[in-house]
């Protein structure tokens, strides 16, 4: 019976922390410290029998400080015990209140977080009533509770979702593909990207642009009809491509090895690079003069 008991345990700590793994890759850490808070909480099971100081039980081991620690809590003079909404500044305004209520809300949930023990967990219950009793005004309890439900909302999603599988490479290839390809579309410019896996001696991620066809309906040259002149643009678009074709060229070649086995430096692969580097640059010179031929104007012969 023990060995089930711990084996169901084991399974549950199991399917929290592929949660929280799940949390943290997608950078939602308020969500994580929540699903902490909620696994802690459920995992709080006492041993009977067991003397008060031991210790038995994760969350009430947690030793918390005086709940006057809280700026908006004090210890009552008279009755004994504590007044839970005491000590509040006044407001102006309505927004004013929101603004003091949500900053309260978040130094309790800060509080609760840090000092997650049994007796805190029955704490918001009674700031709510003497809330109600001091006279908070409405914006105090819309900015205190709203701040409150945002965390609890949290909590709450990931006691309640199921298991979250992660994506598969493939799929989220693909997914990822499908948004690239619309940022593509978005730029307002032709362009492809081709994309290479890690560590394939490649560039990672290499950009270009289609080729661009003119309108079936322009004629040139070689048409029969001289007088009705050229369009170059096609020619441009090409430069463009070769010239990126060129940088890749370049960038694969400062990721190789520079050096010989023996120390020595590869004087030939050196050459290689410095004819590559002005290939480059004479193909950018090249690119940026031809962009003139860019767009639909037709260029008559001389």
């Amino acid at each position: 019976m023990t060995a089930n008991a711990h084996a169901k345990e084991d399974a549950a700590s199991t399917h929290v922390l592929a949660q929280l793994a799940s949390l943290l890759r997608s950078g939602d850490v308020q969500a994580a410290l929540a699903l902490t808070e909620a696994a802690s909480a459920n995992s709080a099971k006492p041993t009977e029998g067991a003397p008060e100081e031991a210790e038995t039980d994760a969350v009430r081991r947690i030793v918390s400080p005086p709940l006057d620690t809280l700026s908006f809590i004090e210890r009552r003079r008279n009755r004994g015990g504590f007044n839970y909404w005491a000590n509040v500044p006044s407001a102006s305004s309505y927004a004013e209140e929101c603004e003091i209520g949500g900053r309260l809300a978040e130094e309790f949930a800060s509080f609760i977080g840090k000092y997650h023990n049994n007796g805190n967990g029955a704490l918001l219950g009674s700031i709510v009533i003497d809330m109600e009793e001091n006279g908070a005004g409405r914006g105090h309890k819309i900015g205190f509770l709203n701040t409150i439900n945002k965390y609890a909302m949290g909590a709450a999603y990931f006691l309640h979702a199921d298991a979250q599988e992660s994506e598969h490479p493939w799929t989220k290839c693909r997914r990822l593909g499908r948004e690239l390809a619309e940022a593509l579309e978005s730029s307002g410019e032709q362009q492809f990207a081709y994309i290479a896996p890690k560590g394939s001696g490649t560039p990672t991620l290499l950009f270009g642009h289609l080729d661009y066809h003119p309108s079936t309906e322009t004629l040139n040259a070689t048409s029969g009809a001289p007088e009705e002149g050229q369009d170059f643009s096609e020619l441009f678009y090409e430069l463009i491509n070769l010239a990126e074709l060129a940088e890749a060229t370049l960038d694969i070649l400062r990721e190789m090895e520079y050096t010989h086995g023996d120390g020595s430096r590869n004087a030939e692969l050196d050459r290689v690079v410095a004819l590559q580097r002005v290939l480059c640059t004479n193909l950018g010179r090249l690119r940026e003069s031809a962009e003139i031929l860019d767009g639909p104007t037709k260029w008559l012969p001389a």
